[in-house]
């Protein structure tokens, strides 16, 4: 039997529609903002939250972000009588009770919130009243399986970026790889973690709200598991794995990244890097890193020479040796493809081997061996540019 909330006083207007198949209800559920705020969990973060309320903000959500004059202007909205959009949940049974997750309107009901509790400013017992009895609409959808929720939480929030990271974040319980780029990221107990802080950071509950970090985690164990096309951190190109339910090898994973971390060891005996600032910056696919994995993915046979290789390259980059930068520099480097990836190894191999920089005529000969489709969606790692810099 479906769990069943109530909110008084309220109309509910049900619609019943198919999308691929799966049936979707939606209920417009007709409420008081004061029966909404008494039913919502509040934000995680926040002082006064309560996991056992029914109503709480998905963890697609972005952070809080409206400023003093937005809240204000809400108020007197509200004040004033004026419509007010309704707040949009998917539902889903937690432990046998059905909980609502606001997929769009959470700046809309934290601000509720903030009114209710004072924090906008202090209210009259008369605007007390007719706020609480101003009336605003919950629409609650059901059965959505987890890709329509993600593709629903992108329809509904157009107007704002989500990046690959929230994307993936949304699928941190429905989908095996994405919780095992976490548990590389988060787990004390995961088999790289010390390797991870030692060559990087200390990446444990350290993400900032985009998700970059996970983007990046994504896109080695993708690669890791499934090869070099698979080194990316477009949620496009990785749509298939992360709604593959197929249990994860993280054996693989831990064997090839192994291979991957080793080389920042070697480099440290070379040159020794300190800088913390520097250190975090080799923590991005797009640069060096996702071309060494690269590389150890596509030598799995000859895996002491592709670290030795990459060792001597970073040392000499530490030390600011000439060409150094240029040589893990390609035209359209923004983009990670695998193309991409294998000029850099190409263009490292002749910067060590002959002290020279490959032209770019030269280097357009160089390409990936298997053909993909992935240059009709590659993805952009802003970082990179300024990860280069940093060793200046």
């Amino acid at each position: 039997m479906e769990a069943k909330i109530e909110l008084e006083p309220s109309v509910v207007l049900t619609s019943i529609f198919h999308i691929m198949s799966v049936n979707i209800r939606t209920e417009n559920i007709q409420t008081t903002m004061c029966a909404l705020n008494g039913d919502f969990s509040g934000r995680r973060d926040d002082p006064g939250y309560d996991e056992s309320k029914p109503i709480h903000i998905h963890r697609r959500n972005r952070a809080y972000v409206w400023n003093k004059d937005m809240q204000h202007n809400f108020l007197d909205s509200i004040l004033k009588g004026y419509y007010v959009p309704p707040i949009i949940c998917s539902s889903r049974i937690v432990n046998g009770v059905e909980r609502r997750e606001v997929m769009e309107g959470g700046n809309r009901i934290t601000t509720i919130r903030r009114i209710f509790n004072g924090d906008v400013r202090e209210l009259t017992p008369d605007e007390i009243r007719t706020i609480e009895s101003h009336p605003i609409t919950l629409v609650v959808m059901r059965n959505l399986t987890g890709q329509q929720t993600r593709e629903m939480f992108r329809r509904l929030n157009k107007s704002v970026k989500v990046s690959d990271g929230q994307l993936y974040s949304m699928s941190e319980e429905d989908s095996p790889i994405v919780r095992e780029a976490l548990a590389l990221l988060n787990d004390d107990d995961y088999p790289l973690r010390t390797r991870i802080t030692d060559c990087f950071f200390d990446t444990r509950d350290n993400d900032n709200d985009g998700k970059s970090n996970l983007e990046n985690a994504m896109a080695l164990v993708s690669g890791a598991l499934h090869g070099p096309e698979f080194i990316t951190k477009s949620f496009t190109r990785q749509e298939e794995h992360v709604e593959n339910q197929a249990t994860i090898n993280r054996n693989r994973i831990v064997t090839i990244l192994g291979h991957v971390l080793d080389v920042f060891r070697m480099a440290d005996e070379i040159a020794p890097l300190t800088d913390k600032r520097k250190m975090k910056s080799q923590w991005t696919v797009g640069n060096f890193l996702g071309a060494i994995l690269y590389d150890v993915l596509m030598n799995l046979s000859a895996i002491r020479p592709i670290q030795t290789k990459w060792a001597s390259y970073l040392g000499k980059l530490r030390n600011n040796d000439e060409y150094a930068k240029e040589a893990v520099t390609v035209s359209g480097a923004q983009n990670i493809s695998t193309d991409k990836l294998c000029r850099i190894s190409a263009k490292v191999q002749t910067y060590l081997t002959e002290n020279r920089i490959l032209s770019r005529e030269e280097l357009n000969a160089f390409k990936h061996p298997v053909p993909t489709d992935e240059d009709e969606d590659e993805d952009t790692d802003d970082s990179e540019s300024d990860a280069l810099l940093s060793f200046a």
